[in-house]
């Protein structure tokens, strides 16, 4: 057996159990793209196209449930006025956010069926972005939603946040996306890189800059 990256043709022997030859994650990457992969990524078997064909109809499917489940929050909020206080406010930016984390999902499914990174950086970056905005900033907002409800619970009169309030803790959550989406996608502080089957992108973990 042997192990093979076809971007640079170098045959890497394994275990000699025939002339079966295993080909690596990235392979079917060029070249000048092969910077993207951290090294650890290259050892890596590459996965059968079925895993791909899986992962893409496992996250289909989810992708349908949240739009759909998101969507009727947004809607309910914006047509029934007696709904819009501060509280639920918290409630549509988190759905909000995580109608953002879908508008990955259409890429992650042309990325499944190329078995590779389509657009390369500027794909990986557009990707990478959209899953650091919507990833930290629906943490940050079950954060907000917490604090809203220790408030409540525990000064019920005066507790409950007007619109004014609330408003400005929505802003909170959106400002404090953006150093950690902006500074890596010009690498500044980090950067995006695939993961995985390399067929989605994140904060490069990976690299240790001490």
């Amino acid at each position: 057996m042997f192990l093979v990256n076809e971007t640079d043709a170098v045959l890497l022997p394994a275990a000699r159990t025939g002339g079966e030859m295993v080909k690596l994650l990235g392979w079917n990457l060029p070249p000048e793209q092969m910077h993207l992969v951290h090294e650890h990524w290259k050892d890596f078997p590459a996965p059968p196209y079925f895993m791909h064909l899986l992962l893409a109809l496992i996250y289909f499917v989810l992708m349908n449930v949240s739009l759909i489940g998101n969507g009727i929050v947004v809607w309910i909020f914006t047509t029934s006025k007696s709904l819009r206080n501060g509280s639920n406010m918290f409630i549509v930016n988190l759905a909000i956010f995580d109608l953002l984390m879908m508008c990955e999902m259409p890429m992650f499914l042309v990325n499944a069926f190329s078995e590779r990174l389509v657009g390369y950086e500027t794909g990986c970056a557009i990707y990478a972005a959209l899953g650091s905005v919507s990833g930290i900033g629906g943490a940050i907002s079950n954060a907000v939603i917490a604090y809203d409800r220790y408030r409540t619970i525990s000064n019920p009169l005066e507790g409950r946040m007007n619109r004014v309030q609330a408003s400005l803790f929505v802003l909170l959550t959106w400002l404090w996306t953006l150093p950690f989406t902006v500074l890596p996608m010009f690498n500044i502080w980090g950067r995006y890189i695939p993961e995985g089957y390399l067929t989605t992108c994140s904060f490069d973990y990976l690299t240790d800059d001490s």
